[in-house]
């Protein structure tokens, strides 16, 4: 008989899971790991993540506030993220903000600030990058237009279950080899979502970067290209 896993094994494959997006697997690993070895920090925390990425926020929320700890000792930078992107992903936008603010004053450079525009800036960024994209791109846009959303929503999960609360954009629709078979019955449309945009770079040159290469993915599957065309396209 094959031994039973550690709890460090379980915690890595977990871990593999998180980043393979195999969030139901890396959920049921971590929570092995906790039957083993119930204060395991490491588990909890992995176990908090993958229920955000399955939109089950609420028992995420509760998971994750169940390991502050008591007010005479530090804060865990990387719980205290968690939290707070849990709850941007519930749309409570300033507690997150304050949150985020938190783990950035705990562990500055692992946590940087978001990059926090109003909806005028990153309108203004986003007409920049669509000027610079190929002319391929700069047609198809003409006829998919790009939409700016906070947040993805539990009810644009339900559309595209493949797509979890941190997504930085996604094309909806019906893609151009697709047209003439079966058309989806959504219009088409590219999402971008700022708020998940903003914490992707350092700067406004690097959400900038961000939104270029989030529209060139999106408008490829637009174009027909799958997962694996764009990766090796260096689009993944």
């Amino acid at each position: 008989m094959a031994p039973e896993p550690t709890v460090d094994a379980l915690i890595d494959e977990g871990d593999k899971a998180l980043e393979a997006g195999e969030y139901e697997r890396a959920l049921q690993l971590f929570e092995q790991a906790l039957q083993a070895d119930p204060e395991h920090w490491g588990a909890a925390l992995g176990r908090v993540e993958a229920l955000e990425m399955l939109w089950r926020t609420a028992e995420a929320l509760r998971y994750v506030r169940a390991l502050t700890p008591a007010t005479t000792e530090e804060d865990d930078p990387e719980r205290v993220d968690l939290e707070a992107r849990i709850l941007e992903a519930r749309g409570e936008f300033a507690d997150a903000d304050k949150l985020f603010a938190r783990a950035h004053e705990l562990a500055p450079r692992e946590y940087p600030l978001p990059v926090r525009t109003t909806a005028a800036d990153f309108r203004a960024i986003l007409d920049k990058v669509l000027e610079s994209l190929p002319e391929v791109i700069r047609s198809a846009v003409a006829q998919v237009p790009v939409l700016v959303e906070a947040k993805p929503t539990a009810a644009i999960a339900e559309r595209a279950p493949h797509i979890t609360p941190e997504v930085l954009g996604l094309f909806v629709g019906t893609t151009v080899g697709e047209m003439v078979v079966a058309p989806s019955g959504y219009p088409n449309v590219v999402l971008l979502y700022q708020r998940n945009l903003e914490r992707a770079g350092r700067s406004r040159s690097e959400v900038s970067k961000e939104i270029k290469i989030t529209l060139l993915h999106e408008y490829g599957h637009y174009l027909g290209f799958d997962e694996e065309e764009l990766e090796h396209l260096g689009l993944g």
